[in-house]
């Protein structure tokens, strides 16, 4: 919409987002990691509404028992953003292209401060490369109960990403807004 281009209730994007999963072939749990493709429903104006349409597509991959939980990931690799995502790049190479628009990756870090040389790391933003013929990747890491965002954008195809930097934090700010009011409902019915 800041470009000025209609966007309908139905519009969407398609997104590849690599997850670690549980192998056949696995040594141990994690190890491997493959690509999932989900609809994002931009278009649609209700943030509750998009946040459970991505949920149930993400739940329906989950039903299938072979990913892998956050907790497990950052108990098997300590650290594991930076190999994870990584690992989730490669993974999605070629076939981002094809059939999505954007790399989504999502990966765990430790929610305890981490220090090196007696400096405690403040916050972890992941980068993840582009492939050819792909305008963005976004990387998110939580981490000291943080979560932190890295955007990688092709300037020539996106010179814009600032804006989509600044809707991410509208986004986010509108999900929490929403979410605060439904509590705050709910507690008011409690005491009523």
């Amino acid at each position: 919409m800041t470009r000025q281009e209609t966007v309908g209730t139905r519009h969407t994007i398609r997104a590849m987002v690599p997850v670690s999963v549980q192998g056949h072939r696995a040594r141990r749990p994690g190890n491997e990691v493959e690509a999932f493709v989900v609809d994002l429903p931009t278009g649609e104006p209700d943030p509750v509404v998009r946040l459970t349409r991505i949920s149930f597509e993400m739940a329906q991959y989950s039903a299938s028992g072979h990913m892998v939980g956050a907790q497990t990931l950052v108990a098997l690799t300590g650290f594991a953003p930076p190999t994870l995502h990584a690992m989730g790049a490669r993974v999605a190479g070629d076939l981002s292209r094809r059939v999505s628009n954007v790399v989504i990756t999502n990966v765990p870090g430790p929610q305890t401060p981490l220090y090196v040389a007696g400096a405690e790391l403040l916050g972890a933003y992941p980068v993840l490369p582009l492939v050819k013929g792909m305008a963005l990747t976004i990387g998110l890491t939580s981490y000291n109960g943080g979560v932190f965002f890295g955007l990688n954008a092709d300037r020539d195809a996106m010179d814009d990403v600032d804006v989509l930097t600044a809707c991410l934090s509208e986004a986010m700010d509108e999900l929490l807004d929403t979410t605060r009011r439904t509590r705050n409902r709910a507690k008011s019915a409690r005491r009523g």
